[in-house]
């Protein structure tokens, strides 16, 4: 039996479709982190919030940088998140995909350095995968860019660079560095970290405090997430059984992702890994899909435009590419003199299905229906409630081509000439991919390469090149900590500041301690304000935050009398072997004088 071993270029290659969905998802997580974010817009991003420009630009590398510290006005940080917004749609339609994906890359970046205190693992992976974006093709697929491209340059869907393989190596090595950082004997001797891990009450789901019985299972597992982010990276990308180890690991990598997402609350790490994972989609999936869907017209499609009207043809060019019919032929009508003069005559164009002929908004409808994916969509748009009122449309457009054809041409160009992503590109994407070898090899404490000189550093922060991949390594932490914050209003009555409620701040165990957070990001900077509180450092996050709860009181009841003052607890959870109940401790941490 002759085995066979996978090239190279399947290897470290990426298929053109799968570069797509990746674009695709990379846009709808970048929407998704932004609607999060906007919910505390002005507590996380202003100089009204927790982090004044001030305070945060102390704490910043020299070369960090960010848009957003430059005005610290509410306004200001809602034109970024909305220009943002605008960037990432644009990068999900792929129109002037690369462009579009800088503009996305340097704008998360801006936000993540806005305020560092509430960041956590996704954001930097997030950024990671923008960062390598800009060296592939994403738009050769499915795309604003894919429609208007007349070079035929991506004609095959196989697609293999040094970028690809960079971001490939990139996600692998944060398991592999991660696996190596968990130097405990609880990960690979006494199989007791998943047990702490569900042990951190501030961190976990209600479901964990469930499933948390069973210390067989989290032995299992904890062998089971070590060896797989051991050995993982490794036979992921083996030349032997490739299709069948590819598809397994990642399929195991992702199932991973939706267990934490299942037992932990740690935002949306989960999902930003899964779509990493995606990457690896092999393009044999996407061929056999592809035979799988049904073919919905018994002849070939062909869609006739006005010859000289650059707005129907683009139309019919994106009509092609995103319903999924690379077959349907486009042609001037003129070329056909009997439906040139159907074109003329109707005023339409013309959509032909073997010997039938279609018009106006009732063609649209047909060449939806046609679709492999969106033929519900077809049968929708010919219902008489859709038919009357698209054709009023499609008159409206037929009457305004020569204005609608001037904007075509100014905003969607055709592309006449290759995309760049040749030598220079690759030399780039080879140059950071030994860049972030040797920060990852930098985070071993045994490897002697640490520390890293101060030009590397400054690259690094410059760049957003981040590398630590300290997820529970070398161990799960064993304190979950949450705030009580009692304080006393200007005419002598107790309340709860934290929940602005009038009386004394309840100091027991909530039923699921991880509720007491409005969010992840506001459990991220209270548990970094609270380990700031464990040295001598000055506490500048203790300050900020105390005078926001001051000047933010009164949105709780403006008829309430003004905070006078508080004093910042921590409840701490010290987490117990397994058979052992858990200790609690209260910290004093801060004591605050909204007139001081």
């Amino acid at each position: 039996m002759k085995i066979e071993l996978a090239p190279i270029r399947t290897i470290f290659g990426i298929d053109l479709r799968t570069l797509a969905l990746f674009r695709i998802l990379l846009g709808v997580y970048i929407l998704i982190d932004l609607a999060m974010r906007s919910r505390d817009l002005i507590a996380h991003y202003t100089d009204a919030g927790v982090m004044p420009r001030s305070v945060q630009i102390d704490h910043l590398y020299v070369t960090t940088w960010s848009l957003h510290l430059a005005n610290g006005a509410a306004w200001f940080q809602g034109l970024l998140f909305g220009i943002a917004g605008l960037a990432a749609l644009c990068l999900i339609a792929g129109w002037r995909t690369r462009f579009m994906t800088a503009v996305s890359w340097g704008l998360m970046l801006s936000v993540q350095n806005r305020n560092t205190f509430v960041l956590s693992g996704e954001d930097n992976l997030a950024l990671l995968l923008l960062f390598w974006a800009l060296f592939l093709p994403l738009g050769a697929r499915y795309s604003v860019d894919a429609a208007l491209d007349k070079t035929q340059y991506f004609v095959k869907n196989e697609y293999a660079s040094i970028a690809t393989g960079a971001l490939l190596l990139q996600g692998m090595s944060m398991y592999f560095f991660s696996a190596l950082l968990k130097t405990h004997p609880i990960w690979f001797k006494d199989g007791t970290a998943v047990h702490y891990a569900l042990q951190l009450d501030y961190l976990v789901t209600a479901f964990s405090l469930w499933f948390r019985q069973f210390q067989g299972l989290m032995t299992g597992l904890t062998y089971y997430v070590y060896l797989l982010e051991l050995v993982g990276p490794f036979l992921i990308f083996s030349p032997l059984f490739h299709r069948t180890l590819r598809m397994v690991f990642m399929v195991a990598f992702m199932t991973m992702h939706l267990a934490f997402l299942l037992f932990l609350e740690i935002g949306f790490f989960p999902l930003i890994s899964i779509i990493m994972n995606l990457t690896f989609l092999p393009g044999w999936m996407w061929d056999a899909i592809a035979r799988k869907l049904p073919r919905r017209t018994k002849a070939d499609l062909h869609m006739w435009f006005d010859h000289g009207c650059d707005f129907c043809e683009k139309t019919c060019c994106f009509l092609r590419v995103f319903l999924f019919l690379p077959a349907t032929q486009i042609r001037p009508a003129q070329d056909d003199p009997d439906i040139g003069a159907e074109l003329e005559a109707r005023n339409s164009w013309v959509v032909t299905n073997g010997n039938e002929r279609h018009y106006k908004f009732q063609a649209l409808a047909l060449v939806v229906r046609a679709s492999p994916v969106f033929f519900p969509v077809g049968w929708l748009l010919n219902r008489a409630i859709f038919r009357n009122t698209g054709n009023r449309i499609y008159d409206w457009v037929g009457r305004n081509r020569k204005t609608l054809s001037k904007v075509s041409r100014n905003w969607f160009a055709w592309r006449t000439s290759p995309p760049r992503f040749g030598v220079v590109t690759q030399l780039l994407a080879a140059i950071f991919l030994c860049f972030i070898t040797v920060q990852n090899v930098a985070t071993l404490p045994w490897s002697g390469v640490s520390p890293l000189p101060a030009s590397f550093k400054m690259v690094r922060q410059a760049l957003g090149l981040f590398q630590h991949w300290t997820m529970f390594a070398p161990f799960p932490e064993m304190t979950s900590p949450w705030p009580v914050i009692e304080g006393e209003l200007a005419d002598g009555t107790i309340v709860d500041v934290y929940y602005g409620n009038v009386g004394l701040a309840d100091f027991e165990k909530p039923a699921v301690v991880s509720t007491v957070f409005e969010n992840y990001r506001w459990r991220k900077f209270l548990s970094n304000l609270e380990d700031q509180t464990y040295d001598d450092s000055p506490q500048f996050l203790a300050l900020t935050y105390g005078q926001y709860l001051c000047r933010t009181w009164a949105s709780f009841d403006p008829a309430m009398p003004a905070l006078k003052s508080f004093v910042i607890y921590f409840q701490i959870e010290r987490s117990q072997p397994p058979g052992l109940p858990k200790e609690v401790e209260t910290r004093q941490v801060w004591n605050h004088e909204c007139s001081g």
